[in-house]
């Protein structure tokens, strides 16, 4: 049968046409708009009466065709309008078998969503009609729980989260690419180095098509449920400073610097501890016992200049809309792209490795035993080999470098439109923090990473540094001319400010 007769068979009388009118309402869809739809594939389980069709997707808007995860669930309709939760979540209601059903989102419902886990925990093959889904149990462990124990993680972004008796995480994929996962190709390296302060993967549910490579549709791992984003941790000191410093009045340097050092809340020992966490997970990835693939190469001249030449390409496709927000920066672009061309003269010498790729406070989380690196995957924009790609180690230093001035910048815009009066009286403050933390994450990192091949020599890291903050500056005011132009002055006044 095929990938489309399962779901006629299942009561959707015209799939395409149902699940394109559905997918745009989806936070999770990167579209535009109504995609044109093409089942990919689709297979059926059947565990206890449950009904979980697993069905890929392939949604093109415009140009770009994109692949999604949509497993869905089917029941009789009188079943769905008695829950809440499901009759929200309708695409579409048919006739199975005489009897009429609806068909839903199954990663809402509690019970469709311990069968996933089940196949992940008994290492379990689902036929599809162009190929299988496979569950890993790598220590995984559902059985006895109830589908009481199952709940959705409130957050739901570009992926969806469940969690199991406050025990795991099952983090479903909905824009799957084939080809090897950095997720799960990171986490069971740096498992396997030895380096602890990460989620390790329980379990994993791939799809194997007959021809082509896999791709991850979910992974589990353990849930932290007393942990704090650091993005949180970050904003609360921050709150707190910002209530001061209104009090205090108008502050000089001095005072400003000694504000953050007193403060009841403050983030810099964590900032510290962060940078050594950082260290360690960089060393490991640089260990020569890393698998084919993933170990470290020396960086070289043609290294350098392809680095160089795609931070140039990224700040002229920046410029080159017509957007009136970026005359300013229009005007320097030569001395940003200055600052991209300094790679061109260095020596390299340092160790390339795989990076984490996507490094932020939001990427990490505070628990009682110390910091836990999440996430994996990388910057989701761009190709999945160029995440898997190796770099420098600064660039995830970079990353969270800027986090650190973003955090700053936004818990202000909180208080206050950027730009405005209040905002200018309270910057400087704001500033004072963020030197503070990169100071402390900084220090702490390369004295961890002293005597290692990760760092070239001399003002060489600083430049190569410098260089990956403005790149990730560059991609910033992308994304906030795109979503939140209310706050493109935070990156934007940062590559205004650092290139000569």
């Amino acid at each position: 049968m095929s990938a489309r007769d399962l779901l006629i068979e299942y009561g959707m009388s015209h799939p395409e046409t149902l699940l394109a009118a559905w997918l745009p309402r989806q936070r999770w869809y990167g579209g535009q708009g109504e995609p044109a739809i093409a089942i990919a594939d689709s297979g059926l389980l059947v565990d206890d009466g449950t009904v979980v069709i697993f069905t890929l997707l392939e949604a093109r808007d415009g140009a770009a065709m994109v692949r999604y995860h949509v497993p869905l669930g089917v029941r009789p309709i009188d079943q769905v309008w008695k829950s809440v939760i499901l009759s929200e979540r309708v695409i579409a209601e048919g006739i199975r078998d005489g009897t009429p059903v609806g068909i839903y989102d199954a990663l809402v419902d509690a019970e469709a969503a311990l069968k996933l886990w089940s196949v992940v925990d008994t290492d379990r093959e689902v036929g599809t009609a162009a190929g299988r889904v496979r569950g890993h149990n790598y220590g995984s462990d559902a059985g006895g729980e109830s589908s009481d124990a199952v709940r959705p993680l409130a957050r739901e972004q570009s992926n969806t989260s469940l969690v199991l008796a406050d025990r795991e995480l099952m983090k479903c994929f909905r824009r799957v690419e084939a080809g090897v996962s950095p997720e799960l190709e990171m986490t069971q390296a740096l498992r396997a180095a030895g380096f602890s302060n990460i989620a390790a993967p329980l379990g994993s549910l791939e799809y194997l098509p007959r021809s082509g490579e896999p791709s991850l549709l979910a992974l589990i791992q353990p849930f932290l449920p007393n942990g704090t984003e650091g993005w949180a941790l970050a904003l609360t000191s921050l709150r707190d400073l910002y209530a001061e410093a209104e009090l205090a009045g108008p502050r000089d340097e001095a005072e400003r610097r000694r504000a953050v050092e007193e403060q009841g809340a403050a983030f810099t020992p964590e900032a510290a501890r962060l940078g050594e966490v950082t260290a360690a997970m960089h060393l490991a990835l640089c260990d020569e016992a890393m698998p084919p693939g993933m170990r470290g190469e020396v960086v070289d001249r043609r290294m350098l200049t392809t680095w160089a030449d795609e931070q140039t390409a990224e700040l002229d496709r920046l410029l080159g809309g017509d957007h009136a927000a970026l005359e300013p920066l229009r005007a320097r672009r030569a001395a940003v792209a200055g600052r991209f061309d300094a790679l061109r003269s260095l020596e390299g010498g340092d160790l390339a490795i795989r990076i984490h790729g996507d490094y932020h406070l939001g990427q990490v989380m505070r628990i009682d035993e110390g910091w836990v690196v999440l996430d994996f995957e990388g910057e989701p924009d761009r190709p999945l080999a160029e995440r898997r790609r190796l770099s420098s180690a600064l660039r995830d230093v970079a990353g969270m470098l800027r986090s650190f001035d973003y955090a700053a910048a936004a818990a202000l815009a909180e208080r206050s439109k950027p730009g405005g009066e209040e905002w200018q009286a309270l910057l400087q403050q704001g500033e004072a923090w963020a030197e503070a933390n990169r100071a402390a994450f900084w220090n702490a990192y390369t004295a961890r990473v002293d005597g290692s091949p990760l760092l070239p020599p001399g003002d060489a890291a600083v430049t190569l540094l410098r260089a990956f903050e403005l790149q990730k500056a560059v991609y910033e005011v992308g994304y906030e001319l795109g979503h939140r132009p209310d706050w493109l002055l935070i990156p934007l006044q940062f590559l205004l400010g650092t290139a000569p």
